[in-house]
């Protein structure tokens, strides 16, 4: 079981795959939403891709994606 550590307002959604040891999350930063891949496993970040203000639904269908739930 992942626990959130982040305490900042700014994570909107998580997403975690047990199975594959990895998570996504989906945070607000100053140019839109940055979309993380994180290892679980290794507890290291694997990528971050980021999305205009105006796109969270999509910010937030690929963060679902690359978790893979």
């Amino acid at each position: 079981m992942m626990i959130s550590q982040i305490s900042n307002t700014t994570q909107n959604a998580t997403f975690v795959n047990v199975f594959y040891g990895i998570s996504s999350l989906v945070t607000k930063v100053k140019k839109g939403y940055a979309v993380t891949l994180i290892d679980t496993d290794a507890e290291q970040i694997v990528a971050t891709r980021i999305y205009p203000p105006a796109m969270f639904d999509k910010a937030v269908a690929y963060a679902k994606k690359i978790a893979n739930v």
